[in-house]
């Protein structure tokens, strides 16, 4: 089976991060083409991956193309009413990984007809240990589900959404998720050098204990619970630590989904008004 023309529309992170996951799966480079007003990001991608390197406008496609939006959110408007002829006449599958910009939204813009998926792939993504949800219109065909499948899992693991309604919450959960835990980080690496560790070693062993329990959570067939108990002894340091914890980290995680998750239904109010 001949592979798709991949589309990309923008030459940033997660455009770069796409295609060193395509290409390590095998799929050809002049498979994969580069649009971009940046001529250095799109070159750097070409040199690099042996993709092509298009200009930012549009221009006719091959028959059953996949197209990747991975610009800006505010910029789609103006890019999907120059691409909407060549997408309909490719019979394209639109991937888009902007968030916030419902499946509705971008089908006013391209047409009812056209296929679509929506993506929200994290920064991890970069090196290989992302976590990206999915969401598929009706008109999008299970080989074509198959295909972007195949596309994200060289990026991560993939998690399928059967209600768009739950993208915004993915999104403030993975895709902001690396921000959150990045932060406990540095909160942990800060109080250790309070308390009178230098600032390398604190670093070093908050990053490991977080990476290895994440891994050791991931290997294990227990909650997060169960684990947690069984490393916490009644009246021990842990408990103590945990017990500071207890008093505002669970509504802290409640209320930093709920504004993450509030922020993408604004956006995309936001964007209804200029489109």
């Amino acid at each position: 089976m001949t592979e798709p023309q991949i589309v990309f529309i923008g030459a940033g992170n997660m455009a770069r991060a796409l295609i060193s996951g395509m290409r390590q799966q095998g799929i050809a480079g002049p498979n994969i083409q580069v649009h971009a007003p940046s001529n250095l990001h799109r070159g750097a991608l070409a040199e690099e991956f042996g993709v092509r390197s298009c200009p930012a406008q549009a221009e006719k496609l091959p028959e059953n193309s996949v197209v990747i939006y991975a610009a800006k959110p505010k910029q789609m408007p103006a890019v999907l009413k120059e691409w909407r002829d060549s997408l309909r006449s490719a019979s394209a599958l639109f991937v888009s990984v902007a968030a916030g910009i419902s499946s509705a939204q971008i089908t006013t813009l391209l047409g009812e007809e056209t296929p679509v998926v929506r993506a929200m792939p994290n920064t991890p993504a970069q090196i290989g240990a992302g976590a990206t949800s999915l969401f598929a219109t009706a008109t999008v065909s299970a080989n074509q589900c198959d295909t972007v499948q195949q596309i994200f899992a060289g990026v991560g693991k993939v998690f399928w959404l059967h209600d768009e309604a739950l993208m915004d919450t993915a999104t403030a959960l993975a895709g902001s998720g690396p921000a959150y835990v990045l932060l406990f980080l540095e909160a942990l690496e800060d109080a250790a050098v309070l308390q009178g560790l230098d600032r390398v070693t604190a670093r070093a062993l908050a990053l490991q204990t977080v990476l290895g329990t994440a891994q050791m959570a991931a290997a294990n067939s227990a909650s997060p619970s169960e684990l947690r108990h069984q490393v916490t002894s009644p009246g021990g340091t842990t408990a103590a630590g945990l017990a500071v914890w207890e008093e505002q980290l669970r509504p802290l995680a409640q209320r930093a989904l709920a504004a993450a998750a509030e922020r993408g239904r604004i956006l995309s109010q936001l964007l209804k008004t200029t489109a």
